[in-house]
């Protein structure tokens, strides 16, 4: 079932079609989730908030689907399990991770899936980069901060980094169209 179909059957209230469709997304919804510090019930809570979230915001009339609805959908997952972590305080930096990755329904279809990709990598990669790139660290400061234990390790770790989050990108820009 395209994206298309799936907002259709939506709008127009046929649900138990639209869920067939939906459901398709929640293994990668329970995987991101389990990296990141979560267990299977907590993916399956946040895939209902975000269905939640994705059905109120095309009854309203304010949703339109610029990037794959599975981009889409896992950023919504994305940004409530950051709330939810933060509110456990588990996650550090995690309001500078919410500066750099701005709300998909305000991107430009690239920079969601920029977003998307930085928001699959490891915890530890975004600490790193979030320490490196917007709170202009150094190496050092960086190896002391993660508990790495020198700065070449610490500029490897960022090289890999980097690295993964470019494979994330290309996966994510050839895995669908935007029906």
């Amino acid at each position: 079932m395209t994206d298309k179909e799936i907002i259709e059957h939506l709008q127009n209230n046929k649900y138990s079609r639209a869920i067939n469709g939906l459901y398709d997304i929640l293994p990668s919804v329970k995987q991101w989730v389990r990296n990141n510090s979560g267990s299977a019930d907590d993916a399956q809570d946040m895939f209902q908030d975000a269905l939640v979230i994705l059905y109120k915001k095309i009854h309203a009339g304010e949703f339109t689907l610029s990037v794959p609805l599975k981009t889409y959908l896992l950023a919504v997952v994305r940004n409530c399990w950051f709330a939810e972590l933060r509110r456990r305080k588990k996650l550090p930096l995690a309001d500078a991770a919410d500066d750099i990755a701005d709300d998909m329904t305000n991107e430009e279809p690239g920079l969601a899936i920029a977003s998307s990709a930085f928001n699959f990598l490891g915890e530890k990669c975004r600490q790193l980069l979030i320490l490196f790139y917007y709170q202009k660290k150094s190496f050092k400061e960086i190896a002391r901060a993660l508990s790495l234990s020198s700065e070449n390790v610490a500029k490897n770790q960022k090289y890999r980094c980097i690295q993964k989050a470019k494979e994330n990108y290309v996966t994510l820009s050839s895995n669908g169209s935007h029906e």
